[in-house]
């Protein structure tokens, strides 16, 4: 039964990710077509940035509250007051550091970027780090759904907005960062309040606990500012060797891949909070089952990309864009890698030892960056997907060189499919086409056959 609500919550965070995804690949076909390459280069500096920040501000808080919600027994309500008092903190606090920063930002990685269009992304900031936090606490109490209609109907307004705006009217760059920033607001505010109902929270601090939030956090934060510049830090030092325009092709191949990586991310992110309270031999052999079967999903989607995601930029976008999808096959290469990577972070997360996906992901940054700084100037976009396909598989190399001892697994069983494996994706789709035909009103044929 346990399992079976385990693969229907990843089931339905995927669906609705997955929804999300191409509502939001549509937004990004019409902004791309309506902006141009150069507009989007810097749309894509504007959007990046606010994660940026909430990544160096968030101080591993989010990974703190299911850990002290599902291991510890922490009362949901004063876990979420906390995360509530020390994300609006926090996010002011970033918001007017990276103001007074601006004029360093605006000489290197966001040249061209108007100072208006770093306001409005600034403003995104403390809602960010407030969904973040909360967040966690949804996650720790498995209100998958919640967070799911919230995904959905954020990406749907956004969605009719960029219609109306760009399509209809005719707007340019300052109607996308706005309609971003007013979706944002909005659907904080609703999550805030939905929230609010299930599980009422104050700005009232409990300073022990968020001394001891800090404590674990603080690990974890360390874990997630390197996953978050492995993640992005190319980007960055694309639109500083190269400029907006080959940003924003390097950012529209980044975007493929990340359609992909919403697979490991879905198995992550409901996984996570069940280790969390699991025995240490039962948290190895579910991280090594999710790991199999993320791998065997995402592969196929790279093979897919690599081949077919090229004729899909030009198909989609433009041919305005047909250099987006030269560095595909390297990006598809990296992903696989991260895929695994994600999944195996959550073992050691879950057990309170970060420590080990630091080891992994610090290292694999720094030769990130070394490798860029060589191969941008070098070899354009192809140059910052190769570095970073090294990058990302050396993080992964080295995450299952400590698990494979702790797990007391061998490399076959985290990384090869088990015809169980084949069994169950088999009855997923039976499952979801006995689903598909109930919802048509047609339950009694398949039950005939």
């Amino acid at each position: 039964m346990k399992g079976r609500r385990l693969s229907t919550d990843i089931l339905d965070v995927f669906g609705s990710r997955a929804v999300w995804t191409l509502l939001g690949a549509i937004s990004g076909v019409i902004l791309a077509r309506k902006l141009g390459p150069h507009d989007r280069g810097i749309l894509a500096l504007v959007l990046l940035l606010p994660s940026t920040v909430i990544t160096v501000s968030k101080l591993g808080i989010s990974q703190a509250n299911v850990y002290f919600i599902n291991r510890k027994q922490v009362s949901m309500e004063q876990v979420a007051s906390n995360s509530t008092t020390l994300a609006l903190v926090l996010g002011l606090f970033s918001m007017a550091v990276v103001w007074l920063f601006q004029g360093r930002l605006f000489s290197t990685v966001m040249r061209e970027v108007e100072p208006w269009a770093l306001a409005l992304a600034l403003v995104r900031v403390p809602l960010l780090l407030f969904d973040d936090y909360i967040y966690g606490v949804l996650q720790a109490a498995g209100a998958f759904r919640l967070y799911n209609v919230r995904l959905l109907i954020g990406e749907a307004l956004r969605l009719v907005l960029v219609v109306l705006a760009l399509m209809v009217f005719h707007m340019g760059l300052f109607a996308a960062v706005l309609i971003h920033t007013v979706v944002t607001a909005v659907n904080i505010v609703w999550l805030g309040i939905s929230t609010y109902r299930r599980i009422p929270f104050s700005l009232r601090v409990d300073r022990a606990l968020l001394g001891h939030q800090l404590d674990f956090g603080l690990r974890s934060y360390i874990q997630t500012l390197a996953m978050h510049l492995l993640l992005r830090i190319d980007v960055y030092m694309v639109s500083y060797y190269l400029g907006p325009i080959e940003t924003a092709f390097y950012s529209l191949a980044l975007r493929f891949t990340e359609m992909m990586l919403e697979i490991p991310s879905a198995v992550g992110l409901v996984l996570y909070p069940k280790l969390a309270t699991l025995p240490e031999d039962e948290v190895h052999r579910l991280t090594a089952q999710a790991c199999r079967r993320t791998l065997l999903l995402t592969g196929m989607c790279a093979v897919f990309l690599a081949v077919l995601g090229p004729y899909v930029i030009t198909l989609w976008y433009g041919k305005a864009y047909a250099a987006a999808g030269k560095p595909l096959a390297w990006a598809a290469v990296g992903a696989l890698a991260l895929s695994v990577f994600t999944i195996l972070t959550r073992d050691f997360t879950s057990q309170n030892r970060q420590m080990v996906n630091i080891a992994a992901g610090v290292p694999a940054l720094l030769l990130n960056v070394g490798l860029n700084i060589f191969m941008i100037p070098a070899m354009g976009i192809v140059g910052a997907a190769i570095a970073t396909a090294i990058a990302y598989s050396a993080a992964c190399v080295v995450l299952i060189f400590f698990y494979i001892p702790a797990s007391g697994l061998s490399l076959s069983e985290v990384i090869i499919a088990k015809p169980e494996d084949l069994r169950f994706f088999w009855q997923m789709i039976r499952q979801l086409t006995q689903r598909g035909w109930r919802r048509a009103g047609l339950g009694s044929v398949t039950a005939h056959r």
